[in-house]
């Protein structure tokens, strides 16, 4: 709850309370005996309720009394004319509540003499809580008459032995459980909101509302109140005593006044001081509360009645002596300001002493500051040389700041501090000073000198002006030290902004600190919620206690931020170069190794986060050759290697745009542990194999279905059945195995090896792949092999090496078949495709090269040594081949996925733009016309595109766009598949084109590209699938700028399309990256 809400809360509470009683003289005519009560005595009404509630009541009319005289006339005036109300004539007030009395009333009761002196009752109870001695109160609780007819309407209620006690219970509660009126009130009121609690002040009818609603929830608790119980048994209901109250409200008309008067006695009878007095004694500062609840400064008026000359008081209630005066008294006065207009009401008033004490100024530690700044310009000076003329530009255009010319920077925290300044100040001259002192204190991080920040802090002209500027909020011994605590800390516990800046990013998810370190808005919102959380820490920094006390709140504050960095025209990049030289500075590495010692794998943390793989791309500086760096951050040490050394990098690639900056760099060893084989880079295996199954899904949907047909028919081999599959093989590894190998183990294991590589590549996991290469039976199938062999290690790496390769120097047998098929001629490469005779040639081919280089292979160097030829490994292949049934038709899948996601096509573009023609190369080989069918899938009507490629535009039209295809005919039967699809845009040279209509179509475009992007992320199943999808969305965004630079339209469509473009492209990145980060 707020301040001003806990406030005005109170205020209303007896406000309402006051309103439903009033101020009323007694009547003292008799009817005790025309009801033939007998009279008893009961001794617990003998005595006056507490001196707690008494004093209360006392001191509420001494507040009243303590203030204008003209309030107490007001509360008087409610009094006579409640006084004054005609019993003969007024009567009638009461009705909604009598007529449930009356119905309950026995026969005998004079019903119209006892609804008199209910009457009478109802005005003298309102007169006792404006009599400082209770007399009128004790007239109440003995006079018989009122006692005979609270004891008839009572007995009708079912409870002759009501007491007064339980009325005054019913208003303000037993200080226990029950609340009473006055408490419920304060309930209500504390479930409002501000604005609605400001809306019920000096809003009689809402303030009645909320006195209603609480008597409503008390008449409703029976169990609690007995003034409810008897209430409820007559059949009273809130609703009558809604009606009752509203008819006095309609008959009097003084009672408005009345009840503000009584608000301010009630608020000055429970106002009580606080005071912080700073160390040197010599300033105090005032705030009031009102039972504990603090009233907000804004709405007092402080001021000094009398005392000594040398004692000043300021409004917001600042009370202090000069530096050589050593003591000083006055009274000093609160008055609290009506937001809705009227008088100042006084409600506090006290003589206060001030006497003057030693206050040592703050000592900032600058060592730290110079060391942390010092090690982020190293890291600056370590990165691109633009970011340390974007940091010198700022410095230099912060030095040229004029205060001639631009003091107007700083008006929304000076005007705050010059109208508490003395009128003996030079404001001047004192405005002039702040100025210099922002511009020296705010040009430290751009220039971290030592002797500078040292001649910042004893500059004597800037010590004169913050003395006087702290004198005015309260704090006379601020320095210059204090503003580079609340800035940059202390290195404990008080974090200053900066520090607390980085508590924040330290909370931040990884997709959260990547949008940060991507979105330079978000990264500059830091500073106005890391300033508005210290100015509340009044108690650590002196800067926040003065800005408190002189009444700066954030606003100005950031007001003042946003006027300099409108004003410097260079903070931007300046700001942005530091963001990355604080990411390279704060960045730490997690390095996981591998068992063989033979990969090192990189990731990166930033204030404790850590950054997305996808936004970091590794690489080699320098180093061995032995030794290669995957943009993943995997760092791997080549065969036949034991030791290598390189300079990696990392460096961040914003996926909202920007230049890519380098973030880590380092120099790394890798050692090969003793008897360790060779490494397999499993990343880029799945990287290509992923590519390859999205070409795969985006193609015939039976060619997936063959595909997993043949995965399925390779997993439920049986080793019981199908063990003869690899004799040719196994026949002459046995031959050289020692005899005390389990050879039915070894061969199933090793069955169990080639069933599970060779259904890899067919659905490629990376959890499936590392299950492989560290499943411990393959590992000792693999070690007794290699000793029979002849081999000193040979692992699971070195199996997926023989077939895979290593992306590098080692093709293996896929790299071998690529590099086979790429040196083939057209004629050759037509003759290739779709014939599963000419396949198998290659492949064959390729093993036989393979196996043939034992000094690259250790598989190759073991099988070797055991006698395995090429045609052994044929034989086996063969055997497979016959066995799998669905091995041609997946083998054809495959093979037209490989080339939809190898395939590139060339464009010639004549006839001023209306012709395109288009033809494909695979390997960089054109693939021959016989082989292709092109067509159009969709688009404009006026685009139109033959069987080779050719696609056309009428001269008239000015620009068209279609969806072009191109399938591969298999020349040995069955059907042709889909190699190749894209959209395309003709733009006529000679026609005029309309720029808004240009720049939709490209909006357009680009909408499609990503949702189709959109609905790929639907469908992916892992992290790299996802990964990939980033790429495509940068592409699409570069594609789609491009073509809107390319458009001969004004600057301002272009930056409008352009920024429409990120903004799209943006979402989806988001999406993306919290989908991988979910996973």
């Amino acid at each position: 709850m707020t301040i001003r809400k806990k406030v005005t809360l109170s205020a209303l509470a007896i406000s309402m309370l006051t309103a439903s009683l009033g101020g009323l003289p007694l009547s003292q005519k008799g009817l005790y005996q025309k009801l033939g009560i007998i009279q008893t005595a009961n001794a617990a009404e003998t005595e006056l309720p507490s001196s707690v509630f008494l004093e209360r009541m006392r001191g509420l009319y001494d507040a009243l009394a303590a203030g204008d005289k003209t309030d107490m006339q007001e509360v008087r005036n409610l009094r006579d004319e409640i006084a004054g109300l005609d019993e003969a004539v007024n009567q009638q007030l009461i009705d909604p509540v009598w007529n449930k009395i009356s119905a309950k009333l026995p026969e005998t009761v004079d019903q119209a003499e006892l609804k008199a002196s209910l009457f009478r009752l109802v005005k003298a109870v309102g007169s006792f809580r404006y009599d400082p001695n209770a007399s009128d109160l004790e007239a109440i609780r003995t006079n018989p008459e009122y006692r005979a007819t609270l004891k008839t309407i009572a007995a009708a209620g079912g409870d002759e032995n009501i007491r007064l006690d339980d009325f005054l219970v019913f208003l303000f509660g037993d200080g226990g459980s029950r609340k009473g009126v006055e408490g419920t009130i304060g309930s209500l009121l504390a479930e409002k909101t501000p604005t609605e609690l400001i809306q019920l002040l000096g809003n009689k009818q809402g303030i009645t509302a909320v006195l209603l609603q609480a008597t409503e929830k008390l008449l409703g608790d029976t169990g609690s109140y007995k003034f409810s119980s008897i209430l409820s048994n007559l059949g009273v209901t809130p609703q009558d005593v809604r009606a009752t109250v509203l008819n006095f409200q309609l008959k009097l008309q003084k009672d408005e006044p009345a009840i503000s008067a009584m608000t301010v006695a009630y608020i000055r009878s429970a106002a009580k001081p606080n005071v912080k007095i700073t160390a040197d004694g010599r300033v105090h500062t005032y705030t009031l509360n009102v039972f504990g609840v603090s009233i907000i400064p804004l709405v007092l008026q402080w001021s000094k009645v009398s005392g000594d000359a040398q004692v000043s008081v300021s409004p917001n209630g600042v009370v202090s002596i000069p530096s050589n005066v050593a003591s000083g008294k006055a009274v000093i006065q609160a008055r609290l300001i009506n937001p809705y207009g009227g008088s100042a009401k006084v409600i506090f008033e006290q003589e206060v002493s001030l006497t003057t004490a030693q206050e040592e100024e703050t000592e900032f530690p600058t060592a730290p500051l110079i060391e942390r700044l010092n090690k982020l310009h190293s890291a600056l000076a370590a990165g691109d040389p633009a970011d340390i003329q974007a940091v010198r530009d700022l410095r230099d255009e912060i030095a040229g700041l004029n205060f001639a010319t631009d003091q107007a920077l700083i008006d929304p925290i000076w005007n705050k501090l010059a109208a508490k300044l003395p009128a003996t100040a030079d404001q001047a001259k004192l405005k002039e000073t702040l100025f210099n002192i922002m511009k020296a204190v705010g040009s430290i991080q751009y220039d971290p000198q030592a002797s500078g920040l040292e001649a910042i802090r004893t500059n004597p002209e800037y010590r004169a002006a913050l003395k006087a500027l702290g004198a005015a909020g309260g704090e006379p011994s601020f320095v210059v030290d204090d503003l580079l605590l609340y800035l940059f800390g202390d290195g404990g516990a008080k974090l200053g902004v900066e520090g607390t800046i980085r508590k924040q990013i330290a909370a931040l998810s990884s997709t959260e600190l990547l949008r940060l370190l991507g979105d330079k808005q978000a990264f500059a919102a830091l500073v106005p919620k890391a300033i508005e959380q210290l100015l509340g820490e009044t108690d650590d920094y002196k800067v926040s206690s003065l800005l408190s006390s002189v009444g700066i709140t954030p606003n100005e504050l950031n007001a003042t931020l946003a006027a300099f960095q409108l004003k410097l025209k260079k903070d931007e990049p300046a700001q942005a170069a530091l963001t990355i030289a604080s990411v390279r500075a704060g960045a730490v590495e997690t390095v996981k190794t591998s068992e063989d010692g033979r990969e090192q794998a990189f990731s990166l943390k930033v204030f404790g986060v850590a950054v997305p793989s996808l936004a970091l791309r590794w690489s080699k500086v320098s180093g061995s050759e032995n030794v290669k760096v995957a943009a993943n951050g995997t760092v791997t040490l080549s065969r036949g290697t034991q030791t290598g050394s390189a300079v990696i990098r990392a460096t961040f690639i914003n996926p909202y745009g920007g230049t890519a900056k380098v973030i880590f760099e380092k120099q790394v060893t890798l050692t090969a542990a003793e008897g360790e084989g060779d490494h397999f880079p499993a990343e880029e295996f799945l990287k290509r194999m992923n590519k390859l199954h999205a070409a795969l899904l985006a193609g015939d949907p039976s060619d997936v279905k063959d595909v997993r047909n043949l995965r399925e028919e390779i997993t439920k081999l049986s080793f019981a059945k199908d063990q003869a599959l690899i004799d040719p093989v196994w026949n002459k590894i046995k031959a050289k195995l020692p005899a005390s190998v389990n050879q039915e183990e070894l061969k199933k294991s090793l069955f169990q090896i080639i069933q599970a590589v060779g259904s890899i590549q067919y659905d490629p996991e990376g959890k499936d792949l590392e299950a492989i290469r560290t499943n411990p039976e393959f590992r000792a199938t693999l070690k007794t092999i290699a000793a029979a062999g002849g081999v000193t290690t040979l692992t699971m790496d070195d199996f997926l090496l023989l077939l895979f390769g290593d992306g590098n120097d080692r093709p293996g047998i896929e790299g071998t078949v690529r590099d086979i098929i790429s040196d083939m001629n057209t004629k050759e490469l037509a003759q290739l495709l779709g014939n599963k005779d000419k396949m198998n040639e290659v492949l064959m081919e390729a093993m036989a090269e393979i196996i043939a280089e034992k000094d690259d292979y250790a598989l190759s160097e073991a099988l070797y040594n055991l006698g395995v030829k090429s045609t052994d490994i044929r034989s086996t292949v063969l055997k497979f081949q016959v066995k799998l049934k669905n091995d041609e038709r997946a083998l054809n899948a495959l093979t037209v996925a490989y080339i939809r996601s190898e395939v590139i096509s060339a464009v010639k573009v004549t006839a001023n733009g209306r012709q395109h023609d288009y033809t494909l190369k695979l390997f960089g080989k054109e693939l021959p016309y016989s082989l292709l069918r092109w067509k159009k899938v969709s688009g404009s009507k006026d685009v139109t595109v033959d069987s080779k490629g050719k696609v056309t535009l009428p001269k008239k039209v000015a620009t068209g766009t279609a969806v072009i295809q191109a399938t591969l005919i298999n020349p040995y039967g069955g059907s042709a598949k889909v190699i190749f699809q894209q959209e395309v845009t003709l733009i006529n040279g000679e026609v005029e084109t309309d720029p808004k209509a240009e720049l939709q179509k490209i909006a357009q475009a680009l909408d499609d590209k990503l949702a189709a992007i959109n609905k790929k992320l639907k469908a992916a199943t892992n992290d790299e699938q996802k990964a990939e999808l980033v790429l495509e969305v940068v592409q699409a965004r570069n594609e789609a700028v491009n073509a809107i630079n390319n458009v001969k339209a004004t600057n301002s469509l272009k930056n409008k399309a352009i920024n429409e473009t990120k903004s799209k492209v943006n979402k989806l990145l988001t999406a993306i990256i919290m989908e991988i980060m979910r996973s």
